[in-house]
């Protein structure tokens, strides 16, 4: 073990640390914050209701590390308990191989927002891993649950029909809460419920905690039963009912009676109300959906298995391997497929087998070592709480595999935060004394000048995560200028929208239809220059070959206007404008037979929309 003395910095930079509190306990509080405004905040003025979400995760995340970074430098080196390494240094590698993957990735625009919310993810499991102890479980147990508690009550004025916002019924029935959309509803109670459960089940705590908890417990279990998500409330299930059986085997006496008779309620509360009041028998299609994407993907997988195409770019390589049968699925041609609802093949996809492989050892360490510890007879005096982070961190793993809110703020952040306090509890070990990894910095009493360039930097990208939340708003209001077909308006919006925004590439694509539906002078050579701007970022983004195509016609470039055409009708070969469109131009450059097995597919395309109409 190595060691330096702590010593002060002098000079110009005060102890602030010391003065105010320890700059680890600022790292837990900017933790603790992110696990409570994350799920609940929402913002309806911003093309993206989550997109307050994710500028909060970035903020969050980086006012952690840097905290880190310059208490690190003024305590002289950097310190990592030794008994977290197993799960920090799958973390840590996947963090710098993601890096160096994005840096080399041909798709760094279109993949920034991805990548840098995968870094933030990955660095927060390993700061909760950092700057938690065994001892602070039940109070962070506690502060998740506060932000829970508040989407429950929300979620069950939405069911009563007392939602006071704008997005009320946005989807039916489905129950959506704070998380705006009812698939991330559902993961988020399922990965809450379990903490409820072992919240309500401690007999230490008081009896109006345990009673809150559990009456919120059963009320989650209903609720999420009118999320309408099939698959997972099979995982709601099965997380339930593993917490039932680590309880009776961990428990005692009445507790053990209490966990089993409140996991039980919640598991039958929730499947008796999804059969009760499911909607009719029907194909599910959201199962086909997935099998039909994930199909698609291992076709990408396929053509570049080894080092993939960097973080965050999925959505951009995608297109061209979507298979037919998605169009029908969704109804719609003008789409965009963001993740595959599968992590394991996204990181495929993405990073490579080098990133697979490290997110595969980062898991399975934190499982199996979960699961040694919670029948470890040295550490069973609180081991509720671990059964909790256990059958969350499962639930979660099952949720990876089969949805996409692993790659969204919320829920995601919490799955690796409660990954990370799960490893905490792992590695925790009373026999043992808790040495530590120290690797001294360099620059010795100098190392203060380390202090500007990292404020420097926290600042820059600060600012820039306030200024991508300003082009969502931005986008948004462009939008609404657009379909009022005020075109000046628009386009000024449009223009002042910040690369690298989420948004960013959208209104390229859209600033390019704003032009070529005005159509004034010298309008069709602007629409032009968007969307090859648009293609210089994302390749095949939705219609863009459709959209130039059309642009080129008017200009009468037809021989242009044929080979995005002909793209198009590859990428999508069951939209039929596109063939009717592509038979005008063959047409034009006089090959009559294209022409005709054009216009034969367009009325062939057509039957099956037709066929599809009648079945439902």
């Amino acid at each position: 073990m190595n060691s330096t003395e702590n010593t002060s910095t002098g000079g110009i930079f005060p102890d602030f640390f010391k003065d105010l509190c320890s700059w680890r306990q600022l790292i837990r509080i900017s933790l603790l914050f992110l696990a409570v405004t994350l799920p609940i905040f929402f913002y309806l003025r911003t093309y993206d209701s989550a997109m307050v979400k994710i500028t909060i995760l970035q903020l969050g995340v980086l006012a952690a590390f840097t905290i880190w970074l310059l208490g690190s430098v003024y305590e002289g080196r950097f310190e990592i308990p030794e008994k977290v390494m197993p799960f920090i240094l799958p973390a840590t590698l996947l963090v710098v191989w993601n890096a160096l993957r994005f840096v080399l990735s041909d798709y760094r625009m279109a993949a920034m927002d991805g990548f840098i919310k995968q870094e933030a993810l990955l660095i927060s499991f390993i700061l909760a891993l950092l700057s938690f102890s065994r001892r602070d479980i039940r109070k962070v147990i506690i502060i998740i649950l506060g932000g829970w508690s508040i989407t429950v009550v929300y979620g069950l004025m939405q069911h009563l029909g007392l939602d006071p916002f704008i997005w009320k019924g946005a989807f039916g029935e489905r129950i959506f809460s704070t998380l705006g959309n009812p698939n991330f509803f559902a993961d988020y109670l399922l990965l809450c419920g379990p903490l409820a459960l072992s919240l309500a089940c401690d007999g230490e705590n008081p009896i109006l905690l345990r009673c809150v908890s559990g009456a919120l417990a059963l009320t989650g279990a209903y609720l999420y039963a009118w999320t309408r998500g099939g698959l997972g409330i099979a995982l709601f299930a099965a997380a339930t009912a593993m917490f039932i059986l680590i309880a009776w085997r961990t428990l005692k006496d009445r507790r053990r009676n209490a966990a089993f008779a409140l996991s039980g309620a919640c598991a039958a509360i929730c499947l008796f109300t999804f059969v009760k009041f499911s909607l009719p028998p029907h194909a599910n299609p959201a199962a086909s959906f997935r099998s039909e994407t994930w199909a698609g993907t291992l076709s990408l997988i396929k053509d570049q298995p080894w080092l993939g195409s960097g973080p965050g770019s999925f959505w951009v390589r995608y297109p061209s391997y979507r298979r037919e049968k998605i169009f029908f699925i969704e109804g719609k041609h003008n789409n965009e497929t963001d993740h595959p609802e599968n992590e394991f093949l996204e990181q495929w996809a993405d990073s490579g087998a080098p990133g697979v492989f490290l997110w595969l050892w980062l898991f399975s360490v934190l499982l199996y070592r979960g699961w040694k510890t919670l029948f470890n007879q040295e550490t069973k005096e609180d081991s509720i709480y671990v059964s909790g982070l256990f059958c969350a961190s499962v639930g979660s793993v099952g949720l990876m595999l089969t949805s996409a809110g692993s790659r969204f703020a919320a829920p995601g952040w919490l799955i690796y935060f409660i990954a990370g306090l799960l490893g905490v509890c792992a590695a925790w070990r009373p026999d043992k004394p808790d040495t530590v990894i120290a690797l001294p910095l360099p620059l010795g009493s100098s190392r203060h000048i380390l202090f500007l360039p990292i404020l420097g930097i926290a600042f820059f990208l600060a600012y820039g995560s306030i200024k991508i939340f300003q082009s969502d708003i931005r986008h948004n209001i462009a939008i609404y200028y657009a379909k009022s077909e005020k075109w000046d308006d628009a386009m000024k919006e449009f223009e002042k929208e910040e690369p690298g925004a989420s948004a960013y590439i959208m209104s390229r694509y859209f600033l390019g239809n704003v032009y070529n539906d005005r159509g004034g002078p010298g309008d069709y050579e602007r629409a032009l220059q968007q969307y090859r701007e648009v293609r210089s970022m994302a390749p095949d983004y939705v219609q863009v070959h459709f959209q130039e195509a059309l642009a080129l016609e008017r200009l009468n470039r037809i021989p242009e206007a044929v080979e995005h055409m002909e793209r198009q009708v590859r990428l999508d070969p069951v939209y039929e404008p596109a063939w009717l469109r592509l038979a005008g131009l063959y047409e034009k450059t006089g090959d009559i037979e294209k022409a005709k097995s054009a216009r034969q597919k367009a009325e062939a395309v057509k039957a099956i929309w037709a066929a599809k109409k009648l079945s439902k």
